[in-house]
């Protein structure tokens, strides 16, 4: 008579075996790929920043370079300056301006502020006792940007420095004005070959240059305010989707004798893991990782209908052989353990169905 059996909510053995792989799989995805997936974007960044921060160093060095000459220009000029000789000044005036494509303007200012000899005799003999460059450039090596105010609203940087005779008495003031467009195509130059966004931000943190829109985002205001400190720093600000831009951050101009002007350099680039090489890796690694995955999918799906389903449908015929059924069991011999079970049912079922019944 067959005994009443308790339903069993145990797992099958197969379904154990895909809920093992499953777990496996993803404890490999949170032990092992995110943690390297973090890894390779912090790379991508680290890198990405030292490269900025080369860009950055060589952009001060050359902008460094180029006011620099100018202004070594100036110091001769200011030298050789005769303040009792009209024509010599104006000799030098006009090979100032002919020598530097920068320069757009030289002159000689007397004591009073009245411009005693220009380049071309432009402006000769106008009061500029009033500008800032002449006031300062009285006292110390000036070197300062003006906006014109006319409707062009052009941007000038003053060059001046004061003509001092064999006792160090000033006898006037040497003045460079210096075209700001041509600076700024030089920065353009400067964006465009290294693949960077550059920005000039003068003493009070305000724009004077911006070139290149790869970033595409306005400064920051702590970008702003560390700048406008006179801070060297690196900033690096991730938008949560493995992209973010680096940027870095110095002075405009690199240790020389030129005046401070209090101008910073401002470097920026976009980053993105996956336009990186070692995004390229990472890809590669994880459809690698993933096809070694799914192989052993498929070989834990071979193994699970070879090998457990056999021993899975013995558990199964030994089931009805306990509850009577005339069931012969299937032939496994796949494995030493199922043509073992299999041959002991089958002994089994003999015996059971060789024994003389016995009544109740």
């Amino acid at each position: 008579m067959p005994h009443s059996v308790r339903k069993s909510y145990q797992p099958r053995i197969i379904s154990t075996l895909f809920i093992s792989a499953a777990v496996a799989f993803l404890l490999a995805i949170l032990v092992v790929f995110l943690p390297l997936q973090r890894k390779v974007e912090d790379f991508a960044f680290r890198s990405q920043g030292d490269a900025t921060q080369h860009a950055a160093r060589a952009i001060q060095l050359a902008v460094s370079t180029l006011i620099t000459r100018e202004w070594e220009s100036l110091v001769g000029f200011s030298s050789f300056v005769d303040v009792g000789d009209y024509d010599s000044m104006r000799v030098l005036t006009d090979a100032a301006a002919m020598a530097s494509e920068g320069v757009t303007w030289a002159a000689v200012v007397g004591l009073d502020g009245k411009v005693d000899a220009a380049t071309m005799g432009v402006d000769q003999g106008a009061d500029v006792s009033t500008s800032i460059w002449f006031n300062q450039g009285l006292r110390r090596d000036t070197l300062q940007t003006v906006t014109s105010s006319d409707t062009e609203g052009d941007s000038y940087i003053y060059m001046s420095r004061s003509v001092r005779d064999e006792l160090g008495e000033i006898l006037g003031l040497a003045v460079y004005r210096l075209d700001a467009a041509w600076l700024d195509r030089f920065i353009q130059e400067s964006s465009e070959r290294l693949g960077v966004d550059v920005t000039v931000l003068d003493q009070n943190a305000e724009t004077l240059f911006d070139q290149g829109d790869r970033v595409g985002a306005e400064l920051s205001t702590m970008i702003r305010s560390r700048a406008q400190l006179g801070s060297r720093f690196e900033d690096t600000v991730q938008t949560g989707r493995g992209e973010g831009i680096v940027s870095n951050v110095l002075p405009i101009l690199a240790e020389s004798d030129v005046p401070k002007p209090g101008w910073s350099l401002v470097v920026r680039v976009p980053v993105s893991t996956g336009n990186t090489e070692m995004g390229s890796v990472f890809s590669y690694l994880i459809w690698t990782v993933a096809g070694l995955l799914g192989a052993i999918g498929v070989l834990a799906l071979v193994f699970a209908f070879r090998y457990l389903k056999p021993l899975a449908d013995l558990a199964h015929e030994a089931a009805k052989i306990a509850d009577g059924e005339p069931v012969f069991p299937s032939e496994a011999t796949r494995t030493f353990e199922a043509e073992q079970l299999s041959n002991a049912l089958a002994r089994l079922q003999v015996r059971i169905q060789g024994a003389p019944e016995t009544s109740s």
